[in-house]
């Protein structure tokens, strides 16, 4: 009986140093575990723009300067909103996105070496501002810039193709930096025509910083500006 007794209380007294040993081992191995991936997943600075300063972009999950890369020779760039916007430097005209070039001294008209400005409507597609400008792009033209009187009208004669009423159409009109005169976006120069619905632009809301052709009431196309990441028909140019 004692020899018994004496093996039982062995036996439970290594069980008492077991259990312990065995939740040591599980808990380290563990640990290991949610070591191994917490190194292997960062934590992402960012996930949208709206997590990073007002003059930085989420790129690659990290708030970076978006503007290195985007507008070409020529041309600088400044950051509103986190959005970056091109313009051709004081001096040069042109697309900022490709290349601005060295204005030539005004004189008597003599045409336009590349060839006649046409415009064409993308009826079948609608999109923020900043969209447009590179839908156009992708197609061989620019966003229209309206630069005459004669070009308003030809610019309205290609809407009333579409038979499309009461709607607005994106032009490369824009007035940033906050603040700014209007110019088009993608020539590089200042409106030097207007056709302003009455009362704009205003900037209601002190969001409206690009401008489209708008109609109400069937009362015909007139310019008003509004919201950039408003969606709506693009106009491109292009040259024949």
């Amino acid at each position: 009986n004692l020899k018994l007794r004496l093996n039982k209380e062995v036996t439970d007294y290594s069980a008492m140093w077991v259990q312990p040993t065995l939740c040591i081992c599980v808990l380290v191995s563990v640990g290991c575990v949610f070591g191994q991936d917490f190194n292997l997943i960062p934590l992402p600075e960012c996930i949208t723009n709206e997590e990073c300063d007002q003059l930085l972009t989420c790129i690659d999950f990290k708030c970076q300067d978006p503007c290195p890369g985007i507008c070409r020779g020529n041309a600088t760039c400044e950051i509103h909103n986190r959005v970056p916007y091109c313009g051709c430097k004081p001096g040069f005209s042109g697309n900022p996105f490709t290349g601005c070039q060295q204005e030539t001294p005004k004189g008597p008209p003599s045409g336009n070496p590349r060839g006649r400005k046409v415009y064409r409507v993308e009826r079948f597609v609608k999109i923020n501002w900043y969209a447009a400008l590179i839908h156009c792009q992708g197609h061989g033209g620019r966003l229209a810039s309206i630069e005459s009187q004669q070009e308003n009208e030809m610019a309205k004669a290609e809407i009333a193709k579409t038979n499309i009423r009461n709607d607005r159409f994106w032009t490369s009109g824009t007035d940033y930096p906050l603040g700014g005169p209007w110019v088009w976006m993608s020539s590089g120069n200042s409106p030097t025509f207007f056709d302003w619905l009455p009362g704009e632009p205003n900037n209601n809301v002190g969001s409206e910083h690009c401008l489209n052709l708008y109609e109400v009431e069937d009362k015909g196309y007139m310019w008003n500006d509004v919201d950039c990441l408003e969606e709506m028909f693009p106009i491109c140019e292009y040259f024949e």
